[in-house]
């Protein structure tokens, strides 16, 4: 009796130990498992993170649509643009309007941009046809867009970012490096290569004179992205030296409705100097 008692107890005792390793190795396969299944959802949500940039506004080679509070960089007209959706993963939203600009420079030869960037005729600008007006002033109106933006949202010049100057607003001010640039005088004769100095800038708020050295702000901000381009549409009034003409800037949106197109349409001036060129007068930055 006592043996097969014993026996009893032998057999229980090695069912009770294979009970638990099975248990245990469940156990420790379940957890493997589980950590895959988490490793496989992680990898999946990092696959669908994609960072999106704004494009210069005036590079019809790059014009991309992003989030609102992404910073670019700026500014050419373009005859096509990309769609602007409230959802990235709608593949079904209405395309934006489609802005057509007359091209620059017109198939004739009647003018072009100086090395400045201003605009120069081959023959008096006074007796061309009105075509050919609006097509030079189309060329000097994206001429005026790149360079105010060039001189007041970033710096056109080569800058030290180790050296700068502290106003009491704590904006930093940036040493330019290039040594033709001595005083703000010189800023505003690069920036009047295409502006008008009939018209008032505001380079003084942007350009401040060192020793001998001039610092800027290079204050970066972002274009508005809903921003297509712009169209010289028609001549409003002449006098003797200056054309002023009617411009439309075309917009696929705003923030409240990103999904309606307007236009916006404000005055453009060109200034006829002695020279004959034609510099940019009054004048609004569009984007």
């Amino acid at each position: 009796m006592k043996r097969f008692f014993t026996a009893f107890i032998a057999i229980a005792a090695v069912f009770i130990i294979t009970g638990c390793g099975k248990g245990e190795s469940s156990e420790k396969s379940k957890g493997k498992d589980s950590g895959n299944e988490n490793s496989a959802v992680e990898t999946t949500v990092d696959s669908k993170e994609q960072s999106t940039t704004q494009s210069d506004p005036l590079n019809p080679e790059n014009k991309t649509t992003t989030a609102k509070n992404q910073n670019t960089a700026p500014a050419a007209t373009t005859s096509a643009v990309s769609t602007n959706t409230p959802d990235e993963k709608s593949t079904d939203a209405p395309a934006q309007e489609v802005t057509t600009v007359q091209q620059d420079p017109l198939y004739s030869d009647s003018f072009a941009y100086n090395d400045g960037g201003a605009v120069i005729f081959k023959d008096d600008s006074v007796k061309e046809k009105e075509e050919i007006l609006l097509a030079a002033a189309q060329a000097l109106f994206e001429s005026a867009c790149h360079t105010q933006w060039n001189f007041t949202v970033g710096c056109p010049y080569e800058i030290d970012s180790d050296d700068f100057i502290e106003t009491d607003f704590d904006w930093r001010f940036y040493r330019i490096q290039d040594s033709s640039i001595r005083s703000v005088a010189d800023v505003e004769n690069d920036y009047y290569k295409v502006f008008s100095r009939r018209y008032p800038n505001t380079l003084s708020e942007i350009f401040i004179d060192g020793d001998g050295v001039v610092y800027a702000l290079n204050a970066a901000r972002g274009a508005d992205i809903f921003y297509t381009g712009s169209e010289i549409t028609g001549v409003q009034s002449k006098t003797d030296d200056e054309i002023f003409f009617t411009v439309e800037n075309h917009y696929s949106g705003t923030d409240l409705d990103i999904n309606t197109p307007y236009t916006q349409t404000d005055t453009f001036s060109i200034v006829i100097e002695s020279d004959g060129s034609w510099h940019a007068g009054q004048f609004r930055l569009p984007y």
